[in-house]
């Protein structure tokens, strides 16, 4: 009966403490007070417990938190930091690639840049219609050899070794699941394959010419603001579209009925597709 008497007091005492009315330490004698601190104790044991386990939960979600924000990469500003990425990337193609298509190339005449004498139109025309015979169709090129031999740079193992000596700007943007890196030249007179503009795009040399219009006395180019765009995958790190735009003039002395100089501005506009 003392034990029961000792509980339902300890009882009343909780439901006044949780109405707000407090008894004096007067009005309740020393038994009652041990009685309601054991009482307490047992009742704020699981509440002291359950702090720490709050606590990590916390922790954790912001651990969690910090992780996936620095997962993201950080894609470069600089233009050296640029060229580089691309070069990287882009020699990738040739020994990755399971195929490369060339959706399309395409040849436009730069009229403002068409300088032809009197009495020369006809031949004029003959050399433009050499260099102007668009790819309309697709074409696919499948294994090591076949994408070294076609892709840019035709006949070599890289696809770019592109010096930021010769590029004007390059940006590199974000666009969700890719990003796109943006590189445009610097202008270069005469390059040849390997060098300046022809270590990452595809150029028009002297010999190529001097094979298809023998009566070309003298020949030089000049490429000017010529521009690649890639397309890269965030995932794999690799780039699956490519646009090459090269913009070109050739100064041209033809022995033909005398000589003569002639001036015809081209524009190479290629657009590939990569497999992996």
């Amino acid at each position: 009966m003392k034990r029961l008497a000792v509980i339902c007091l300890a009882a009343i005492m909780l439901t006044t403490a949780a109405c707000g009315n407090k008894e004096t330490p007067e009005q309740t004698t020393q038994p009652a007070q041990d009685a309601f601190a054991d009482t307490t104790a047992a009742i704020t044991v699981p509440a002291e417990e359950t702090q720490p386990e709050t606590t990590t939960e916390v922790e954790t979600t912001e651990a969690e938190t910090a992780e996936e924000t620095t997962a993201e990469p950080q894609l470069p500003t600089e233009t050296e930091d640029i060229v580089e990425l691309f070069n990287e990337t882009a020699n990738k193609i040739k020994t990755n690639a399971s195929s490369v298509t060339k959706n399309f190339e395409k040849r436009n005449v730069n009229k403002d840049r068409l300088v032809v004498p009197a009495g020369l139109q006809s031949t004029a025309d003959s050399m433009i219609s050499s260099f102007m015979k668009d790819d309309t169709d697709p074409i696919v090129y499948t294994g090591k050899d076949a994408i070294k031999e076609n892709f840019i740079v035709p006949g070599q193992s890289y696809v770019s070794k592109l010096d930021p000596s010769y590029v004007k700007n390059a940006t590199c943007t974000d666009k969700g699941d890719t990003y796109e890196i943006y590189i445009k030249l610097k202008s270069q007179t005469s390059p040849t394959a390997g060098s300046g503009i022809g270590a990452v795009c595809d150029v028009i040399e002297a010999g190529e010419v001097a094979e298809k219009a023998p009566f070309v006395e003298k020949f030089t180019t000049e490429y000017y603001n010529c521009e690649i765009t890639a397309t890269v995958d965030k995932e794999t790190g690799k780039i699956t579209h490519i646009v090459y735009s090269t913009p070109l003039t050739l100064n041209i002395t033809v022995n033909m009925f005398g000589k003569h100089d002639l001036i015809i501005g081209f524009t190479f506009i290629k657009d590939y597709d990569i497999k992996y």
